[in-house]
């Protein structure tokens, strides 16, 4: 495999820094440090973007931010993916219907991408926000995993430095319990760290330097993301997500449609009536992908 060119490598660490929290502007050092970049290379790369039109420079020209290129490039790119521009329009028909935060994800790499996050009246959002990436390792991201080659499950697992025999086999049953339901039900662990709040505590500036790395060390410190063996109508349940697989023309779990940021407990009945609705979204979307 080639080596990719280190202009395009740091350009590219830039943009998906800025996506992460497209709320506000970073200055040059703070950018360099988030993306580990020395300042001379990172001024250099922020300057060509910037006179492309892919960052922009705030009103204070200390500070940078996605500019309208990027805006071009996205509503373009909808054209050229298909599936991503119904799955959009299936997203916001969902939260029409039910009124709940939807997430449309899809696998980049060794990452989770957030690709579009609809919020509630209130502005609970499911979870991740458009542009936010997270690390695909075990135990986040079983819906993308529970169809996939035992290589790929296995080196899921081993991206999670804490991994041993007893988590790897409570992960595996994750997995399966996904691949026989056709969709996983996430419940809240009680007094588990969040990642919506460790989101919203670097987007505040407190932890930017080393984004990734404190999402990746919160993920390799759960135990598990627990689902619920049985689903019990008349019962309630504290659910953090609600996630469904969209397979691609290859057969891949390329992307996950999902329900999120529940601000109280939901019965049972609820969740099936979710998973139902959700299940067969993504069953249609699929018919249509291959039509």
């Amino acid at each position: 495999m080639a080596r990719p060119a280190l202009s395009a490598s740091r350009s590219l660490e830039i943009i998906d820094f800025l996506s992460t929290f497209p709320w506000r502007g970073f200055t040059l050092s703070e950018i360099a440090r988030a993306a580990k970049i020395n300042v001379a290379s990172c001024h250099a790369v922020l300057t060509a973007l910037t006179q492309g039109g892919y960052l922009a420079r705030g009103p204070d020209q200390r500070t940078y931010t996605l500019g309208p290129a990027l805006v071009a490039i996205g509503q373009a790119a909808l054209t050229s993916q298909p599936l991503v521009a119904r799955a959009k329009r299936a997203a916001e028909e969902l939260f029409r219907d039910l009124g709940v935060p939807v997430l449309l994800s899809a696998v980049v790499g060794d990452e989770i991408l957030a690709v579009v996050s609809i919020a509630d009246a209130a502005g609970r959002g499911p979870i991740m926000w458009v542009g936010e990436r997270m690390p695909l390792v075990a135990p986040v991201g079983s819906p993308f995993l529970a169809w996939s080659p035992e290589p790929a499950i296995e080196a899921w697992l081993a991206r999670n430095a804490s991994m041993n025999e007893t988590r790897a086999a409570e992960w595996r049953h994750t997995l399966a319990l996904t691949r026989e339901r056709g969709y996983q039900v996430t419940l809240r662990a009680p007094g588990s760290p969040g990642i919506g709040k460790l989101m919203a505590a670097m987007a505040s500036g407190r932890r930017l330097p080393d984004y990734k790395g404190e999402v990746a060390k919160l993920i390799n410190s759960l135990d598990q993301l627990s689902q619920p063996e049985t689903i019990v109508p008349e019962q309630f349940y504290d659910v953090l997500l609600i996630a469904a697989p969209l397979f691609d023309q290859n057969g891949e779990a390329a992307f996950n449609l999902c329900l999120g940021g529940f601000p109280e407990k939901i019965s049972g009945k609820t969740i099936n009536d979710y998973t139902d609705r959700l299940v067969n979204t993504c069953l249609q979307l699929m018919r249509m992908d291959r039509s």
